[in-house]
């Protein structure tokens, strides 16, 4: 059982950030990076313990909604992953529906570690309709905090996603480029910035619930 009222480390999850682009080797391949290497990967294997709580923590108090695997702490090239995610789901969602996941994500002008959640799919596991649905939530009236995160169908070879805020005039302007075909996917977001804000996972829960609820109907249009 997690206790969520005492004063939680988020601190391997903030330093693992500093582990991006960086390759992981085998220990015992490593050489004189043997080290190195033993550290990088249990840095890795504790930023994903402390995401896992969190992520628990935040199961714990949402109704209806069970986690799914956490991502790796590196990728099958062996780059370190920091930027770690995982989908909640509700019971009979597949795969290839939407889900509310969770990203680590660092700002870029303030340096500091946040955690976003957001309305969007598994790209691996994209299926038929997944997009089309996904889409649907250009349908739902939005306000700031919230905001977009597009995909426009040109950036699709380099994987780009832009961010807009969230309000009726853009919403608008991109539920007509989305039927127009300019656009291959559209993910709502809701940040919580500097998680080391919260003194406890019973204080940063609230605000992911917070998001959870302002996310919902975009959600429910998914589906």
């Amino acid at each position: 059982m997690i206790n969520m009222t005492e004063k939680f480390n988020y601190k391997p999850l903030i330093e693992y950030t500093n582990y991006e682009r960086k390759k992981y080797i085998k220990p015992e391949k490593a050489g004189d990076l043997r080290k190195d290497m033993e550290l990088f990967r249990k840095n890795g294997q504790n930023a994903r313990k402390v995401f896992t709580e969190i992520a628990k923590a935040l199961e714990e108090k949402t109704d209806g909604f069970h986690l799914q695997k956490v991502s790796s702490w590196m990728n099958q090239a062996q780059i370190a992953r920091p930027y770690l995610w995982v989908f909640l789901r509700q019971d009979g969602d597949s795969d290839t529906e939407s889900g509310i996941a969770l990203r680590v994500f660092k700002n870029e002008r303030t340096r500091k570690v946040g955690i976003s959640l957001e309305v969007s799919f598994v790209e691996r596991k994209i299926g038929e309709n997944t997009l089309e649905n996904q889409n649907k939530v250009l349908e739902v009236p939005i306000n700031e905090p919230l905001y977009y995160f597009i995909q426009f169908s040109k950036s699709k070879e380099n994987c780009a996603l832009d961010r807009f805020e969230g309000n009726e005039s853009n919403r608008e302007r991109f539920l007509k480029e989305w039927k127009n075909g300019g656009i291959r996917k559209v993910l709502v977001k809701f940040d919580v910035e500097e998680i080391e804000r919260f003194e406890s996972l019973d204080e940063l829960v609230e605000e992911f619930s917070e998001g959870i609820r302002l996310l919902m109907p975009f959600y429910v249009a998914t589906h």
